[in-house]
């Protein structure tokens, strides 16, 4: 039988800082995270150039802006140039992201990581999106955790339901959306007192696949 791995002991990171949206997935897809086909302009004049390497309908999102919805820094379905240009200009930023739109979402969750001063690293599981507040609907976990502590946290949520097909509409990928959690945990286990707080809100769960639309990650440097 092979050894339970042990909790990561609370090592809190020095000089935190927050990492673009851009660089967060950047690091979490090296560890195996989905995320959507992206090009970063440095301003409005890059935007066009850049828009010529993804394929229409396009998220355009301000960079450098932690609540973009709030903020009119985002703007979805964007199906051609002129519409990409007109929702950039009042945008209250120099520099943007662009990505493929992801369609065919079955449900959203959000994936979060935050240091607690007396457990290490706690993993928060459930509904993301726009429903994150409404629904409340969370399960938590220490990490490290296995993919069966993972699809057990998930049966927990009132989300599950549509995770395995709601009313006659298809199932989201369980193995894909286990998959993602485990890449978001590797992650933070490599980082062990770098990483303050990661959030993934929301990842996109798909018939086959589990994309992060956004990303957040609040790292620093090891308090030796």
């Amino acid at each position: 039988k092979t050894a339970t791995k042990p909790v990561l002991l609370p090592r809190p990171p020095t000089a935190s800082k927050t990492l673009t949206e851009a660089q967060a997935k950047t690091a979490l897809a090296a560890y195996g995270l989905h995320v959507p086909p992206a090009r970063h302009a440095r301003d409005l004049s890059d935007l066009p150039r850049q828009i010529s390497a993804l394929n229409f309908p396009l998220v355009l999102k301000g960079q450098g802006i932690a609540h973009k919805t709030e903020a009119g820094a985002i703007a979805l379905n964007l199906t051609n140039t002129d519409q990409v240009i007109a929702a950039a200009k009042p945008m209250p930023t120099d520099s943007f992201l662009l990505e493929e739109m992801i369609a065919g979402s079955i449900c959203e969750l959000l994936i979060g990581v935050v240091l607690d001063p007396a457990h290490g690293y706690v993993l928060t599981i459930g509904a993301g999106g726009t429903l994150t507040e409404l629904l409340d609907d969370t399960a938590s976990l220490l990490i490290p955790a296995n993919a069966d502590d993972i699809k057990t946290a998930l049966q927990t949520l009132k989300t599950y339901r549509l995770i395995k097909g709601y009313r006659g509409k298809p199932a989201a990928d369980l193995d894909a959306i286990i998959q993602a959690v485990l890449s978001i945990q590797a992650y933070v286990i490599d980082q062990h007192g770098l990483i303050d707080e990661l959030e993934v809100n929301p990842l996109m769960c798909l018939p086959t696949g589990a994309i992060a639309a956004d990303a957040l990650i609040k790292t620093g440097e090891k308090d030796d």
